[in-house]
This record gives structure tokens, C-alpha cells and sequence, in this order.
């Protein structure tokens, strides 16, 4: 009896820290502390049921040897840093990095990864249509565009990952009721990424769609690119030109991406080895920047040179590294995957479509350093583990 006690006990035990994920998984659209909340409890009663089962359940999987380089990085720039206190508190980004093993070792079969998604794009649906309530009361345009968090960027961001999550269930294999859910879900969260006037997020979310079209529906890719087309020309002038302009050499932001860009590269060959640590590099900035530039940033808008700048080159080859193996691993997964799990061919492909979208938006923005952005990608990377480990029937202590 007290075995079996013992044993409900458990059960009981990782299904909050599911729930609880799945409150992270909801939260993270909307409220930040909310989703912190969410994650620490859900890691607080993951360790207690490692204690009760007497077993270390930390998933193995192939992208370790790659994280651990990277987070040791992390500490050699810290440790050389010119702010170390400020590095000190960038530095905590690492723990967002168990929101990955979380998912991955506790997400087990397709019940919960199906509850995931409903949370996820649930929400986001919610939020999406008040944020187009806030948008039509406003000034509309460039100039009322569409900010639901600190700032457009984020919005953009966040909105451009669960629209490619949505679509990833429209162009599934998947029975039409599910279609219409992520149908429904897409045009309802790709709106508001359209109404936030990032560009960077709408080249992530193309990038992402014809992802999808490429893993699904490969014979429809052409079709996507005369919609694009039609889209951009059929758009209102504001939204047109804001897209054209990315494509601008002498637009006014696009050269000083430019001058931030250059600076970033300076930066980081006059610290090669530890860069300038994991901080605001406003002040730095002022030092590289040239006399015409007029705008003053603390990141440089590129995460690859961001990178570079602050973990110097060691940081950026290791976390080039680590985001090459990601994209390896996640293509592999996907093809393993039999055609007739349609949800788990989903996430993966979601979690990939998101992943690229993620990387294609960092080479114009600091999306990394984005804390909303980051979880969400991280959640991204474990829910395709999940995936696999899910067909797979794997229990909980084999490697990922």
C-alpha cells in the first residue's frame, strides 16, 4: 500500500508540474512575471519528484555539449567584463535555458502536447483580438501601430511565433476541426504581427510559412509567393511602403543599423576572446559610433554580432554552433516523425517554422536578449523533443 501510495504520489506530482506548464505555456503571450511564476513552480516540483523517485530525470540530449559551452562562455565573459554587475544580472537569460529540459522531459505524450497548443494559441487569439480592439480606437497606421508589450518589436516577435504554430495545424495532416482551430488562430495572431509594422518579424514569419509549405504542402510554395506578392501590393500604403523600405539601402533606420552593425564588428575584433560581457553596450556604442549617426542603442540590432560583441568570437562560433545543431536536430526529428501523427508533425514543424522565423527577425533585431522571445523558443526546442520522445514511448530517464 505504501508503495502504491507512493507511486500516486508521483503521478500526481508531474502532472502539476504539466499544468503548471501549461500556465507558462498561456501566460507567456500576455504576462512575463506570470509565466516566470508559472515556469519556477513547475521546476520547484520537478526536482521534487526527482527526490521522491530517487532518480535523476534531466533529459540527455545531443544540443548539450553545446549549451554547456555557451553557458561557460557566459561566466569567462563575465568574469572579464567591464560592468561585471550588470553582466551579473544579463547572465540570468541562462535559466530560461531549462525551460527546453522542462518541456522536453515532462511533456510525454500527446494529450498534453495537444493541451499545449490550445493554450498557446488559445490565448494568443484572446490577446490578438484585443490588441486589434486597441488598435482600431487608436491613430491606426505607422504611427498607432499595434504595441501590446514594452515595445512593437516584442509584439511583433511574439505574435510572429504563434501565427507560424497555427499554421503549422492548417497545413497538417490534420482532421479538419483542428485545421479550422489553427486557421481561425492564424488569422486572428497574424494581424496583430502585420498592425505592429515590424519588419523583421514579417520577414521571420514569411521566412517560417514557406518553412511550413516546404515540410507540407511543397507543390503550394508558388502559390505563396504570388499571395506574398499580391499581399504587399494589395496592402495599404502605410504597411507597403514599411515593407518596401526594409529593401531600402538609404532608408533612414536601415542606415543606421548600418552604422550599429559596423560599430558591433569593431567591438567585438577589439575583444576577440571575452568581448565586453553580457551588457548594455549604449555607452560602448558612443565610443564606435560615427559622428553622423543619430540614434543611440544599447544592443546593436543583430544577434550574431550582439554576440559577438559581448562573448566575443569564442561565444559567437559556439553559439552558431549550437544554433546550426538546432536546426539539424529538428529537421531530423521531422522527417522520423510517421505521417499519421499529425500533431506531433505539427509541433515539430512548428517548432522549426518559429525557430527559423526566430533567427531569419535576430539578423535585423536583438531578439535573443528579448526574454519573451527567448522562452518561447526554448519552449519551441523542447516541445519538438517532446515530440519525438512521445512517439517514440520513451520514458521519462532515456535521452531525448
Amino acid at each position: 500500500m505504501t508503495m502504491e501510495m507512493g507511486a500516486r504520489t508521483l503521478k500526481n506530482i508531474r502532472t502539476i508540474v504539466r499544468i503548471f506548464l501549461v500556465i507558462f505555456a498561456a501566460a507567456v503571450p500576455f504576462s512575463i512575471a506570470l509565466a516566470q511564476s508559472a515556469l519556477g513552480l513547475a521546476l520547484l516540483f520537478w526536482v521534487v519528484s526527482m527526490f521522491l523517485n530517487r532518480e535523476w530525470m534531466f533529459p540527455r540530449t545531443v544540443l548539450d555539449p553545446f549549451i554547456l559551452a555557451y553557458c561557460a562562455m557566459e561566466i569567462i565573459s563575465l568574469v572579464f567584463s567591464i560592468d561585471r554587475h550588470t553582466a551579473w544580472t544579463y547572465s540570468k537569460r541562462l535559466l530560461l535555458i531549462l525551460i527546453l529540459y522542462l518541456v522536453a522531459a515532462n511533456v510525454r505524450d500527446r494529450k498534453w502536447i495537444a493541451r499545449l497548443f490550445a493554450a498557446l494559441l488559445g490565448v494568443g487569439s484572446i490577446l490578438a483580438v484585443i490588441g486589434l480592439c486597441r488598435y482600431l480606437s487608436g491613430l491606426g497606421g505607422l504611427e498607432g501601430r499595434l504595441s501590446l508589450y514594452h515595445h512593437y518589436m516584442t509584439t511583433g516577435g511574439i505574435f510572429m511565433i504563434l501565427s507560424l504554430y497555427a499554421f503549422s495545424l492548417v497545413l497538417s495532416e490534420a482532421p479538419v476541426k483542428s485545421r479550422l482551430f489553427g486557421l481561425a488562430s492564424g488569422v486572428l495572431t497574424g494581424l496583430p504581427l502585420f498592425l505592429s509594422f515590424t519588419r523583421s518579424a514579417w520577414l521571420g514569419f514569411f521566412t517560417g510559412l514557406a518553412v511550413l509549405f516546404l515540410l507540407f504542402r511543397r507543390k503550394w510554395l508558388p502559390l505563396l509567393a504570388l499571395f506574398t506578392a499580391l499581399a504587399v501590393l494589395g496592402s495599404p500604403r502605410s504597411m507597403r511602403d514599411r515593407a518596401l523600405s526594409a529593401f531600402n539601402p538609404t532608408h533612414e533606420t536601415n542606415v543606421e543599423r548600418l552604422y550599429m552593425w559596423k560599430a558591433g564588428v569593431r567591438m567585438m575584433l577589439d575583444r576577440p576572446l571575452t568581448g565586453y560581457g553580457d551588457i548594455d553596450l549604449g555607452k560602448i556604442y558612443e565610443r564606435y559610433r560615427p559622428a553622423e549617426a543619430r540614434q543611440k542603442h544599447g544592443h546593436m540590432h543583430n544577434n550574431l554580432i550582439m554576440i559577438g560583441a559581448t562573448l566575443g568570437i569564442p561565444g559567437l562560433l559556439i553559439l552558431l554552433a549550437l544554433f546550426v545543431r538546432v536546426f539539424v536536430l529538428e529537421c531530423g526529428i521531422f522527417r522520423r516523425l510517421p505521417r499519421g501523427e499529425w500533431l506531433l508533425r505539427s509541433a515539430a514543424a512548428g517548432g522549426l517554422a518559429s525557430f527559423l522565423g526566430f533567427q531569419v527577425s535576430g539578423l535585423f533585431e536583438w531578439t535573443f536578449g528579448d526574454a519573451e522571445l527567448a522562452m518561447l523558443i526554448w519552449f519551441s526546442i523542447g516541445l519538438v523533443l517532446a515530440a519525438e520522445r512521445t512517439a517514440a514511448g520513451r520514458p521519462e530517464q532515456q535521452e531525448a
